[in-house]
């Protein structure tokens, strides 16, 4: 009964927010949001498992004043299908994106789970030099596309793909705006313990026709500074982070460093490659490690991959004005040589509903020879409103 009371209550939701979009007269709020349909596949050698996710998320914003702003956002989930049915505790498993507050509900029973989700609520206020938000929140301080080192607060998986917003924290941000391209900001964010508080600072400005930042402070056990930079080599995009992670009590240190280069030719041909070295990971890890690239467990900056070495390779291409096909390569150097495949298309059927097909494939070396130790197909359609 409670799922089917939630179901009824995101369907009221999703009509309200197309009314309120439909509406041209001016207001101190708005909502806006989208409904996706997801269709996944997980292929094995003896059977395939189809699953199924709905996926809608509400987001709200109220204008009070001319230095106030209030946000509020949601994400609801419906999920059904083969692996909910045959994993135990699959809600477990998705609900890992909440931070110090529990802002989640969730419902199970057999193969069908409801999960929703409050990723965005904070209060903000600003005027011409300051900016302080308090509550959840994204404190994105990364730089590249991939692997980001100096996002202390919300480091992010590139594999989970659907969730374009990425997780917050329950935080408060000060920020200070110090010139027309450089500003100051402190950040904090709640937890039980010191061992799990970020306490950092970040300083940004521009020099020589880079953006360039330079952070300190402590990500959980860790003492941490690092550096990041934003810019162009001739027309072709260049962007760097490095971040040292020294613990102060226990542990080992780290470093991470991503380098990444991009250019978009005048046909939209775009290319981009990165690279990151993870001093604290593995050069081999265990085989498990690879196939947990998946896993949606919340990452942290020092624990982007297990594995010492990666390599990025992307490539986009629109055939159509409607029509752009891509695909991404992730290459681990080591002595089982893995490889993460990541090739999609997508169709822009409307301004708003889009449509696109993507699958993620990985590859390992083993005994026998090169083998696809995961392999997935996901179908998409998302209507915006």
């Amino acid at each position: 009964m409670r799922r089917i009371q939630h179901y009824i209550v995101v369907i009221i939701f999703l009509f309200l927010g197309y009314f309120v979009r439909a509406q041209e007269e001016e207001k101190n709020w708005w909502v806006r949001g989208y409904v996706k349909d997801l269709v996944s596949m997980n292929i094995a050698d003896d059977s395939i498992n189809f699953d199924n996710l709905i996926h809608n998320r509400l987001n709200f914003k109220w204008f009070p004043n001319n230095h106030v702003n209030v946000h509020f956002e949601v994400r609801n989930r419906f999920f059904w299908g083969e692996t909910v049915k045959d994993v135990p505790g699959y809600g477990n498993f998705i609900d890992t994106n909440d931070d110090y507050l529990d802002l989640s509900v969730m419902t199970e029973k057999n193969s069908l789970l409801f999960h929703s989700m409050i990723d965005r609520a904070f209060v903000e206020w600003y005027d011409s030099k300051w900016e302080v938000r308090l509550g959840r929140q994204r404190i994105n301080w990364g730089i590249n596309l991939v692997w980001n080192p100096n996002d202390l607060f919300n480091a992010y998986s590139f594999f989970d793909f659907d969730y374009e917003e990425r997780p917050g924290s329950d935080a408060l941000r000060i920020k200070r705006y110090t010139g027309v391209a450089s500003s100051m900001e402190f950040a904090v964010n709640a937890a039980d313990e010191f061992d799990e508080m970020v306490i950092a600072g970040l300083w940004k400005w521009n020099k020589w026709g880079y953006d360039v930042q330079v952070l300190a402070g402590k990500a959980q056990e860790d003492i941490t500074v690092g550096l990041g930079w934003a810019g162009n080599i001739k027309t072709a995009g260049f962007k760097g982070e490095i971040t040292y992670f020294m613990p102060y009590a226990t542990g080992s240190e780290s470093l991470l460093a991503t380098l990444m280069a991009d250019y978009s030719f005048q046909n939209s041909l775009y290319l981009a490659g990165s690279f990151l070295y993870s001093s604290g990971s593995a050069v081999n890890p265990g085989l498990q490690e690879g196939v947990n690239l998946f896993s949606q467990e919340r990452l942290t900056a020092k624990s982007l991959s297990p594995f010492r070495y990666a390599s990025f390779l992307q490539v986009s291409y629109s055939v159509h004005p409607l029509v752009n096909v891509s695909a991404s390569t992730i290459y681990y150097p080591n002595k089982r040589d893995p490889l993460f495949i990541n090739p999609g298309v997508s169709f822009s059927m409307k301004p708003n509903f889009d449509i696109n097909l993507i699958s993620q494939l990985y590859f390992e070396r083993l005994p026998d020879g090169y083998e696809a130790l995961a392999k997935l197909v996901f179908l998409r359609a998302k209507w915006s409103f």
